[in-house]
């Protein structure tokens, strides 16, 4: 059981500042016991959160945009899914990004919003049916990886049904069988997504949004100069809101009116992972929500992994969902909820939905942290400690400068090979007293021996003047 590569680093550029361990959601995931960080596929679950926090440029995000170009030229049949967060990373011209898909040899581009409509059918179908006490939705895979890693005590309450890609990838595969044999490409916004698909096997590219971007501006490429291609499937309506923190339950909410007051909405890795770390007591104690609207990242997909759109503000990302979510709220009439759109997007979705095709199962995989990081008794952690000169409770400072929160995280890297006492603060600042203690002694022994010396030029000119005068007489 290994992880796919989602990441590499450039070590040219790396320089071991250890600010990627600071952000790190698992701390285990990066090594900093070299000359540069590098990252343990392993243990990394693709929060993004290191790209973001190296300035240096020296965290290199990994798809398969290489390989889609190279199977369009050779002219293979490829269809394409596209991600609702298309509408903010190619503001105005996410219709032309299917013009272009298409001038390039794709054979059809579908919407994965419409996937995240039957999400939602799905979600609803299994709480209505077997009433589970909590659900965590899982359309992130950096969720889903770090609860098969981290926390497989949550596998249970991960909700059973696909994601919305994979519900439009089965989707197609199901009904529309003119594609069935095709590839299949999706324009992502996540990196991590990556892992999904290799657990599920029915993708064949994951292009992101950011490798797109990047070819058009090398390539000049004005997506501004194609025509607006509408997908082929029927139009999504209100889950054009996924790719939005709270998008899930704004959706669900048009289905199930009360589901907001038993639902959580949560998002940004400062606080969804160490949520999750508790969530499990919670649900035991009966006080967890029934439905958990996660996310890793803060702007939710729309500043995912996979675009360049994690500095861009909220209110713009969001303004260019919602102005689509009005749009295609206008093509049914929904605005107002009437019960006749309602109906008409139910009876939409209904004929491509069926309850055996969606369902989604885990792996327990917290063997790759069992097998990676082991646990150190109290004798090895003390060794640990005095390697990194701390030998009581007033040398732990935890001051986090190493990128660890704390002395003992520290320590357990250490003990795992994944760091080293030199890069400790305390252990630094140590050795410089060391060095400065060693070095004062030098130059008093120094100082000595030269007081020595003039003693012994003192007595020795002396004993010449004694000569002297014992010659004169």
């Amino acid at each position: 059981m290994k992880l796919s590569r989602i990441l590499t680093i450039d070590e040219d550029k790396c320089v071991n500042c250890h600010q990627c361990i600071a952000v790190c959601s698992t701390k285990f995931a990066n090594n900093g016991s070299g000359d540069s960080v590098f990252i343990n596929d392993d243990l990394c679950i693709g929060c993004g959160e290191c790209i973001k926090a190296c300035t240096h440029n020296a965290r290199i995000p990994i798809d398969d945009f290489e390989q889609a170009m190279e199977s369009l030229k050779k002219k293979e049949n490829i269809v394409a899914i596209v991600a609702p967060a298309a509408a903010s990373n190619f503001p105005g011209k996410y219709l032309q990004l299917n013009g272009w898909l298409k001038s390039i040899g794709v054979k059809a581009v579908f919407d994965v919003s419409f996937g995240a409509e039957l999400t939602i059918k799905s979600y609803i179908n299994h709480i209505q049916k077997n009433n589970p006490k909590t659900v965590i939705a899982q359309p992130c895979p950096a969720l889903v990886t770090y609860i098969e890693v981290y926390r497989p005590e949550l596998l249970p309450y991960l909700a059973p049904a696909d994601s919305p890609m994979m519900h439009t990838v089965k989707m197609i595969m199901e009904y529309y069988p003119k594609y069935k044999d095709h590839k299949v490409l999706v324009v992502s916004p996540c990196i991590a997504k990556k892992r999904e698909f290799d657990d599920v096997g029915l993708v064949d590219f994951n292009l992101t949004m950011r490798s797109l971007e990047n070819y058009f501006e090398q390539e000049k490429i004005d997506l501004a100069s194609f025509e607006k291609v509408e997908f082929d499937n029927d139009p999504a309506e209100r889950a054009v809101l996924f790719s939005t923190p709270g998008g899930l339950l704004s959706t669900a909410e048009r289905d199930v009116s009360s589901i907001r007051n038993v639902t959580r909405k949560i998002e940004g890795p400062h606080t969804v992972y160490r949520y999750l770390d508790l969530l499990k007591e919670q649900i035991d104690k009966g006080r967890a929500p029934l439905l958990i609207d996660c996310l890793n990242c803060e702007n939710g997909c729309n500043g995912g992994t996979g675009t360049t759109m994690q500095d861009t503000s909220a209110d713009e990302l969001e303004y260019l969902i919602n102005e689509r979510r009005k749009d295609m709220q206008s093509r049914y009439k929904s605005e107002d909820n009437n019960e006749e759109s309602l109906n008409k997007i139910q009876d939409t979705v209904s004929k491509y939905w069926k309850e055996s095709l969606y369902i989604r199962k885990y792996q327990n995989k917290h063997k790759l942290f069992t097998n990676n990081v082991k646990t150190p008794d109290k004798e090895e952690l003390q060794e640990i400690y005095e390697s990194m000169h701390k030998y009581s409770d007033d040398d732990m400072y935890n001051c986090a400068s190493c990128g660890y929160n704390s002395c003992e995280m520290m320590a357990i890297a250490i003990f795992n090979g994944y760091n080293k006492p030199e890069n400790c603060h305390h252990f630094l600042a140590n050795e410089n007293e060391e060095k400065t203690k060693d070095l004062r002694e030098k130059n008093l022994q120094i100082q000595k021996q030269k007081n020595e010396l003039i003693e012994q030029s003192e007595s020795l000119l002396e004993f010449i003047g004694k000569i002297r005068d014992y010659a004169k007489k």
